[in-house]
This record gives structure tokens, C-alpha cells and sequence, in this order.
């Protein structure tokens, strides 16, 4: 009996201390990757890198941003790279990958890109993964592009069939995601709005809001049960919504634009008014 009561217990130990070391490695925050920034210098063609999860996969996306700019005149250079079901945290982890491994992405960091959208956080919300989870990895991801000279332009959490998604998990993720948030404080776990409260108060604190396009994916759908056309299945746009989405991210980098060149029209007037003035 005692014999049969310590191989229980043994037991017990090792599955708390393996589950103990799978949590920990699904949901810990590693520390930044080494940046070394790149010098920049002016492109004759508009760079824009798109990466992501599945949103961020295939030619769909990245055709329909290069064709939104070319029906305003702008010819671009569009390169993407997504890998299906990511959360931020692979997501981060690609951008550092060596060239040559399965969904690298490290060519953003090295292509003098102007522009990088990012397209993530529907892996997360299904995952349970907890709003503190994505709002860090997002920091990460957009600080480094940020340092590396490249605007970074992120969509908000999008909107999409969570509650479907979550519900159809089996068993064994929805008793591991219940757990994991009673025993981790990610932040917020069942709902969107969760995830968003906490990447903007990161973007906020970090002052990172300052250097970076934000894109509300809200001005595409605000719920998901109103507007199913704009989606193939619970968890991805339609062609017409990517097609509503890329319209959005083009006219918020081509503001951007504009107010950019706008400033550098007054710096180089204000330039001139010094040199007038010194002269006299």
C-alpha cells in the first residue's frame, strides 16, 4: 500500500512539474533579441513588409495593399511573411530567425523597408494567451522595428468569431487555457476588448504611439456577427475584407505620408526664412 501511495505521488509530481514547465514555456516573457540597426537610406520605390500569423501568409494581402497603392499612382515594393496560427511571441522570434528556417522573417530587418504592418493577435485571443502576453510581444515587435528605422503600422486586435473559435477547442486546450489563467496573470483572457485596452495603454506608457501608425480595425468591422461577409470562416477575412482592410492600412501610411512631406516643406521654408533673415 505504502509502495502504490509513492508511485501515485511520484506520479503526481511529475505531471504538476512537466505541466509547471509547459506553462511556463508557453507563457513566459523572454527578453529582447539583440538589434543591431541597420543604416537607412532613400528608396526611389515605396518598401512596404507585411508580417503576421495566417493573416499575414500567402500573396492575398500583400497584392492588394501593392495594388491599393498603385491605383493612387505609388508603385511599391511588397514583401510578406506570415505563419499560420503564431502568436506575437513566434512572431517576434521570426524576425530574428536565421534565413533559410520555416517562416524567417529576419528579411524585414534587412530589406530598408519604410514600412512594416503588422497583422497579429488572432492566435493569442484563441490561445487565451492573456492581453499582458500580446501587448508585450507587440511592443517588442514594434519597438525593434522602430529602432531599425522602420515605421512600424499596427492593426489593432481584429474582430472576429473568438467566441466560435474558443468554444470549438477540444477538451484538453479548454481545461489547459482555464488553468492557465487562473494561474497566470496574463491579463485579460475572454473577451477582445481586453487585449486592446492593454496594447494601447502599452503604446501609451512606452511612448511608443508617437513613432508608430495605428490602424483600428474597428473602421473594418466592429463585430464580427454583423458583418460575416467581410469573413471566409470565424477566424479570417474574406476577399472583400482584406480587401476593406488593405484600403484602410494604404490610406493611413499615404496620411502619413502627406504629413511628413508636409513637415519637411515647412522645415526647409523655415530654413530659408533663417538664411533671409541673417542675411538682412
Amino acid at each position: 500500500m505504502k509502495l502504490k501511495l509513492r508511485l501515485l505521488l511520484l506520479f503526481l509530481l511529475i505531471v504538476t512539474t512537466g505541466f509547471g514547465f509547459y506553462l511556463y514555456q508557453r507563457y513566459s516573457l523572454e527578453k529582447r533579441h539583440v538589434l543591431v540597426p541597420e543604416k537607412k537610406h532613400k528608396n526611389d520605390t515605396l518598401r512596404v513588409g507585411i508580417i503576421g500569423d495566417s493573416w499575414a501568409t500567402g500573396i492575398t494581402i500583400d497584392t492588394i495593399i501593392r495594388d491599393e497603392f498603385k491605383k493612387r499612382g505609388i508603385n511599391t515594393d511588397v514583401i510578406a511573411f506570415g505563419q499560420p496560427e503564431a502568436k506575437t511571441k513566434e512572431i517576434y522570434d521570426n524576425l530574428y530567425a536565421n534565413p533559410g528556417q520555416p517562416f524567417s522573417s529576419n528579411e524585414i530587418l534587412h530589406h530598408n523597408l519604410d514600412y512594416c504592418i503588422v497583422l497579429a493577435g488572432t492566435s493569442d485571443a484563441e490561445g487565451e494567451m492573456g492581453a499582458k502576453f500580446y501587448a508585450y510581444y507587440c511592443s517588442l515587435i514594434i519597438s525593434d522595428l522602430a529602432r531599425n528605422n522602420i515605421e512600424p503600422v499596427f492593426v489593432t486586435m481584429p474582430e472576429f468569431g473568438f467566441k466560435e473559435e474558443t468554444d470549438s477547442l477540444d477538451i484538453l486546450k479548454k481545461v489547459r487555457n482555464e488553468l492557465a489563467s487562473l494561474l497566470i496573470d496574463n491579463g485579460s483572457t475572454h473577451n477582445l476588448d481586453g487585449y486592446r485596452k492593454q496594447a494601447n495603454k502599452m503604446l501609451k506608457d512606452t511612448h511608443l504611439k508617437d513613432s508608430t501608425i495605428v490602424v483600428p480595425f474597428n473602421l473594418v468591422c466592429d463585430d464580427y456577427e454583423k458583418h460575416k461577409i467581410l469573413y471566409r470562416n470565424t477566424g479570417h477575412l474574406s476577399t472583400v475584407g482584406k480587401q476593406k482592410l488593405g484600403r484602410l492600412i494604404v490610406e493611413y501610411i499615404l496620411d502619413k505620408e502627406k504629413a511628413s512631406q508636409g513637415r519637411a516643406f515647412n522645415a526647409h521654408v523655415e530654413t530659408e526664412l533663417a538664411k533671409r533673415n541673417k542675411k538682412a
